[in-house]
């Protein structure tokens, strides 16, 4: 009698995986506006949905506390650096070695050209404006200090560890100097002010995301 062959299945990590992939391919649907910025934006909402799942998918897998990071820095001589300022994305773990140290999972992803994390709205709508200072995306364990990131963490079971539900609000803007090195994102022009989605936070660890631009608040 022919012995049957084990069947794969799939892992939960594994899913969480396919799932970030489908939800970043499936970035084509328009949110608000028309054109490019439109596009841009719910091709943003979509990678960003991505990304969290992925922090929290490492969270379960390496059994740490993760963070999706987000750069903060504006006043920078370095126009890397500055093309980076709140719409460069991240995600890091607890190192389970040091506690005091953090290791890159990724390398790092760009949102879509004029499209940024905006913290003010993020924070009228529930997030804490937690940040921290780091050298992503060195790969080796590193003890906090560097630029300063914004985060959104996650336990090591994969719940959120912010039990408030924050909101994790991204929209068009304009990067805009401000002085000598200094930038800013201006999110005022009134042709893009309604270009703004949502993802929610929930305690669970899962995400669900805004679509309608009047559901956030100012």
């Amino acid at each position: 009698m022919k012995s049957l062959s084990k069947r794969s299945a799939f892992t939960l990590i594994e899913l969480l995986v396919v799932i970030s992939i489908i939800l970043i391919a499936s970035s084509i649907i328009f949110i608000g506006g028309s054109g490019g910025d439109g596009a841009a934006l719910s091709s943003s909402q979509r990678i960003v949905s991505g990304i969290a799942q992925g922090a929290r998918g490492q969270a379960i897998l390496k059994n740490a506390e993760t963070r999706l990071i987000i750069y903060s820095e504006g006043n920078t001589g370095d126009s890397a650096e500055i093309d980076k300022m709140l719409r460069f994305f991240g995600i890091v773990y607890r190192d389970p070695e040091n506690s005091n140290q953090w290791i890159a999972a990724t390398q790092g992803t760009y949102l879509p050209e004029g499209i940024y994390f905006d913290p003010d709205l993020s924070s009228s709508n529930g997030w804490a404006s937690d940040s921290m200072n780091i050298e992503f995306p060195r790969a080796t364990p590193q003890p906090e200090g560097g630029p300063s990131y914004y985060y959104y963490g996650f336990e090591s079971n994969g719940t959120s560890s912010d039990t408030s539900n924050p909101w994790l609000v991204i929209r068009a803007g304009l990067l805009k100097p401000t002085g000598a090195d200094a930038y800013e994102i201006d999110f005022s022009a009134e042709e893009t002010s309604g270009l703004k989605a949502a993802l929610i936070f929930r305690r669970t660890g899962t995400t669900t995301l805004v679509n309608n631009p009047t559901d956030i608040t100012n």
